[in-house]
């Protein structure tokens, strides 16, 4: 399944828009986005929320929680050596390798890929293509995503404004 988020400072929203294949909107991301020490919630079209991510309370930008509705807690965390900078997710033991500063990645179970992220950027901002393998995995992958983004791209700042509406559509123009 492939999704689409576009980080864009031409419309401020106050939530980033998940779009499927079909150009359909599938998921909200919603949250501070300027900062990644603040929540961020994912939410279906209908603005009931999924799950969200936040950090553990340590201070330290190493480590993060997501919290998906019925699903045990799992990390982010940050695996910093002298050679290689990756991210582990605990529970679902996947691995995030690859070039997040260069915008292309992948979360991996093992040698098993489970998902791919490539970012690209424009003059508009930044578009993230995530291809999921599972369903069970979108919103881990998709809270990871805007994090791993925060971190490696210009913050974007987004006001918080009230719910969608629905005759709202993915055209920019």
């Amino acid at each position: 399944m492939e999704f689409i988020l576009k980080l864009t400072q031409e419309r401020a929203y106050g939530q980033i828009l998940v779009v499927d294949e079909n150009g359909k909107i599938s998921y909200i991301v919603k949250g501070n986005l300027d900062n990644p020490n603040h929540t961020l919630y994912l939410c279906d079209y209908n603005q009931v929320e999924i799950g969200r991510l936040y950090t553990d309370g340590s201070g330290v930008i190493s480590s993060f929680t997501i919290d998906v509705i019925n699903h045990s807690l799992v990390k982010v965390k940050r695996v910093n050596s002298s050679l290689t900078n990756l991210f582990y997710i605990t529970k679902l033991n996947y691995i995030v390798a690859g070039s997040i500063k260069n915008g292309t990645y992948t979360f991996r179970n093992g040698f098993k890929k489970v998902a791919s992220v490539k970012t690209i950027m424009n003059s508009s901002g930044v578009i993230l293509k995530c291809n999921i393998s599972l369903p069970e995995d979108i919103p881990f992958i998709l809270l990871t995503t805007v994090l791993l983004t925060q971190w490696h791209v210009t913050p974007l700042r987004l006001p918080n404004l009230p719910k969608l509406d629905r005759k709202l559509s993915t055209n920019p123009n």
